[in-house]
């Protein structure tokens, strides 16, 4: 066999493999539509108050909506009317879990102008669910050629199907590793607050707020294609 031939049998088989695993990893397993029905189903039931928080409606960026393509994506600012505390709360879920990679607090907020201070591992408890993220903070003196001097705390966390809570990007992309991972998809929440805001307050919202999206933290938990169990309020 000459050369030419021996480089386009090689090269035939490259494609194959590479056609292979494309195939294995970007499939839907069985069921994953309707499962992410029930996810944007369940984000339609999230109330717009949750205890003493009022919330309200927040813009989400059109270049954010680009880079996530999401399945659901919510944006609040909330307001605590008894103590005064203000949160932030995004919470978005992508059809394909490859999406959310361009879009968690390391990446979105340094790429707004926003310094990296501190980052560190943190654990919530939600009620009976235990939220296992991360914590950073970010200072600024600019943002879009004003001058503002703000700080920021950042909570976070992620979701993935079969019960997964994820500390940060990189055990998500290693949890998407195999048949049909990534077209699972994968959930994100992101609680922001002015840093001037107790760390105790902080927390407090944190679970507070979470508790109130059990139903589609729920459903993003839940196995893929499997509806998930009744839950007692």
């Amino acid at each position: 066999m000459g050369a030419s031939a021996t480089y386009r049998v090689v090269g035939a088989v490259m494609l194959a493999a590479i056609a292979t695993h494309r195939y294995a990893t970007v499939r839907r397993p069985a069921g994953v539509a309707e499962y992410h029905r029930r996810v944007r189903d369940a984000a339609a039931r999230i109330p717009g108050h949750i205890g003493s928080w009022v919330g309200q409606d927040v813009p989400v960026p059109a270049q954010a909506i680009k880079v996530l393509d999401p399945n659901v994506i919510i944006s609040r600012k909330y307001l605590n009317v008894e103590n005064g505390v203000t949160a932030g709360l995004l919470f978005v879920h992508c059809s394909d879990a490859h999406d959310m990679a361009g879009h968690f607090p390391l990446r979105c907020y340094p790429a707004r102008g926003w310094d990296v201070r501190a980052s560190r591992p943190r654990d919530w408890n939600a009620g009976s669910l235990a939220v296992t993220g991360s914590e950073y903070e970010f200072t600024a003196e600019m943002l879009e050629g004003r001058r503002v001097d703000a700080a920021m705390v950042v909570d976070n966390c992620l979701l993935r199907p079969g019960g997964q809570v994820l500390r940060d990007m990189e055990t998500m992309t290693r949890s998407i590793v195999g048949a049909g991972g990534q077209s699972s998809g994968a959930a994100q929440i992101q609680i922001y607050f002015d840093a001037s805001v107790p760390p105790e307050r902080r927390d407090e919202a944190v679970e507070a707020l979470v508790k109130g999206y059990r139903p589609v933290i729920d459903a993003v938990l839940a196995p893929a294609g499997v509806p998930p169990p009744a839950r007692e309020p």
